[in-house]
């Protein structure tokens, strides 16, 4: 698809994964609207006397953290240096894209967006709620299409979208007037310029750059919203070849893109890739920095989260590799830097021996650890399917918050419910997992019971929820049972019974544990519990796809895997002068033991020691800095640097949540 006319890419998708294969300095303006993360301050819906309860909530998209720094660098990377960026945003996260976004540009300021009909308050105690905020950020030389000076004032006004554009169904909380966004789209771009819209919701932003004769990427997971924005956005093509049908291809040409999330990772760079094959964006970047870049990435994401994973710190990471040709990890962990880098040769290494049964069944395509995560996954299906039969428990909910039985009849109807629906609970689980020791229906038992008390109590204090809020809680009640049967087996099931099936269940957890947790009790049985509301909708069919393509096939035929202590797999493997070892060692803190594998002083010297004194080959270490890793490596010949990551969750409350981390290399 090397089209000049293209005027559309429209993906499915994770944004973030998305991001990654847009080329540098390839986007000319960046208008979008992320979420505000405003949902703990939700005060659920008005009740008005005499109508209907006005709508004060927010949608479950952002209830999950939003974070302005994970996506700032690919903001920056994209951007053509005459491009703007404009964010709409809120006041609690307008300084965090001012902190990180402020000093990667020449200038940084905001808008104000009035709106002359805000819901109106109740209570005369407040302002209303009529601005919204604009971040925006420019270089030198960017493109500013202003008329007048009235037009330059960084205020803008009108009404909030309201019928016939807003849509009804799906009903998007923030859906913004496309007039508004005209303007802004006018002022910073140019026709025939590039738009993305990383979050695009139900398409407004790509509605009023096609309107304008510009062209647009956008990118949006939500089916239902994708679906509407689909909608619009091919409303406006077939409207513009009506009115002008020389101009542009008929609509079954590839004008443009319209993808699913049933694409590979490979795939998916190629769909977004092909859109910046026309010539005027090549001259931007350097054939030398662009050649370089992609000789070094893969574009490949990590095999699995992992506690302190290096995603985003590849950007550090990638600058400072040298060339080399073979790549060899001690510590591999989740694999961001062994599915990022290129190499003619993999060699890693962990530790865990659950984790580095997961990299061979993925190099092995085992047919049985297969065969249990999709198991797996289908039951997650069928705990929807559970939940949406059982309009009952919303009832019963409903009964005990309006005081019509007590707390101790509340319990009797859900042991009678749960005693009544027995097999069908138990039919929740697919496959082989029916024939294993389940406690599903006991711990339905406890969670339903223990939710709605929680939720009573919640309102007593609050707000009545509204009824979307009662049923993604009774929803996550009823996964966080099947989640909580799962750990079971997989605290109960050694590693050596069934190898594939402790493998199986080991992934799982991975991914519906709370934030992604890694905690063992005394006991040494895996405790975290389950993640909540936000992973009620999350599957895992997508990993699975990504285990399964051939490109991730092609990485692991070229890859040696090892389950040893990383001394002896540096001696087995031995690597010369023209091999690379990256290393990212459990950190030097008192938490020092993950996946139940203690790693301590006497371990941190041992490593320090082979990598100063027998290692031939160049390396690098990611770790913390602390005086006792610091004096280690502070040697002749021995290059440190340091950089700044911002901790999401503060892990047992054992690490700061700003640490400053150092790069060590030896060369």
């Amino acid at each position: 698809m090397k089209d000049p006319n293209w005027r559309k890419c429209i993906l499915r998708a994770d944004s973030r994964d998305v991001i990654k294969h847009i080329p540098d300095n390839s986007i000319d303006f960046i208008l979008t609207d992320p979420p505000y993360n405003l949902g703990q301050h939700s005060t659920g819906n008005i009740s008005l006397p005499g109508r209907s309860a006005m709508n004060n909530d927010v949608a479950e998209w952002d209830m999950v953290d939003f974070n302005p720094e994970e996506w700032a660098d690919e903001f920056v990377r994209i951007l053509k240096p005459t491009g703007n960026l404009f964010i709409f945003t809120s006041y609690n996260q307008l300084g965090r894209w001012y902190n990180c976004l402020d000093h990667k540009f020449d200038t940084s300021n905001f808008m104000v967006w009035h709106k002359t009909n805000p819901a109106p308050k109740i209570f005369k105690a407040g302002f209303l709620n009529s601005c919204e905020m604009i971040f925006t950020c420019w270089n030198k030389k960017h493109t500013w299409n202003f008329i007048s000076q009235k037009e330059m004032h960084n205020f803008i006004e009108s009404p909030i979208c309201m019928r016939p554009e807003r849509l009804s169904n799906p009903k998007h909380p923030a859906q913004k007037p496309v007039a508004i966004l005209k303007k802004m789209i006018e002022i910073a771009s140019n026709e025939n310029d590039i738009v993305f819209d990383p979050f695009m919701g139900v398409g407004s932003v790509g509605v009023a750059t096609l309107e304008l004769n510009r062209r647009f990427i956008g990118v949006e997971l939500d089916p239902c919203y994708f679906q509407a924005a689909s909608e619009r956005v091919e409303k406006v093509i077939v409207m513009s070849e009506k009115e002008a049908m020389t101009r542009y291809k008929q609509p079954n040409e590839e004008t443009g893109l319209l993808c699913e999330p049933t694409a590979s990772y490979g795939e998916m760079h190629g769909l977004v890739s092909s859109f910046f094959d026309v010539g005027a964006n090549k001259k931007i970047v350097r054939k030398e920095q662009v050649k370089e870049k992609r000789k070094k990435e893969t574009g490949f994401s990590p095999i699995i989260k992992w506690p302190g994973g290096k995603e985003k710190e590849l950007k550090f990471i990638t600058p400072n590799v040298p060339n080399f040709k073979r790549f060899f990890e001690p510590f591999v962990g989740g694999g961001s830097v062994f599915m990022g880098l290129n190499a003619d040769e993999y060699y890693i290494n962990d530790f865990s021996e659950e984790l580095i049964d997961l990299y061979k069944y993925i190099s092995e395509q085992d047919e049985l650890f297969f065969k249990y995560v999709e198991a797996i996954d289908v039951s997650w299906k069928n705990a929807t399917e559970f939940f949406c039969s059982n309009n009952y428990l919303n009832t019963l909910y409903v009964r005990y918050r309006n005081a019509l039985i007590s707390k101790k009849e509340l319990q009797q109807h859900i042991v009678d419910f749960c005693r009544d629906n027995a097999e069908r609970t138990n039919n929740i689980l697919e496959g082989d997992f029916r024939l294993l020791p389940s406690i599903l229906v006991k711990e339905l038992e406890k969670n339903l019971l223990r939710k709605m008390v929680r939720m009573q109590q919640l309102e007593e204090q609050k707000y009545e929820l509204p009824p979307k809020d009662v049923d993604d809680n009774i929803e996550t009640a009823i996964k966080s049972a099947v989640y909580m049967n799962y750990r079971n087996l997989y605290n109960k099931i050694k590693i050596e019974d069934n190898r594939p099936l402790h493998c199986a269940l080991f992934f799982f957890i991975r991914n519906y544990a709370y934030s992604g947790m890694f905690r063992y009790s005394n006991k040494g049985e895996f405790n975290v519990p389950y993640g909540g509301i936000a992973y009620n909708s999350k599957y895992m069919l997508k990993k699975i796809d990504y285990y399964k393509s051939e490109l991730l096939q092609e990485h692991f035929r070229k890859t040696k895997i090892y389950n040893v202590d990383f001394e002896e797999f540096l001696q087995k493997c031995n690597p010369t002068q023209d091999d690379f070892v990256f290393l990212d060692p459990p950190y030097d803190s008192e938490f020092s033991t993950y996946a139940q594998n203690p790693f301590m002083k006497e371990d941190q010297q041992r490593l320090a020691d082979y990598m100063l004194n027998k290692c031939k080959a160049k390396w690098m270490m990611i770790i913390k800095n602390t005086d006792f890793i610091y004096n280690l490596y502070n040697k002749k010949g021995i290059n440190i640097r340091t950089f700044d990551k911002e901790y999401l969750v503060s892990f047992m409350n054992r690490n700061n949540k700003k640490v400053t981390h150092l790069l060590i290399t030896n060369y």
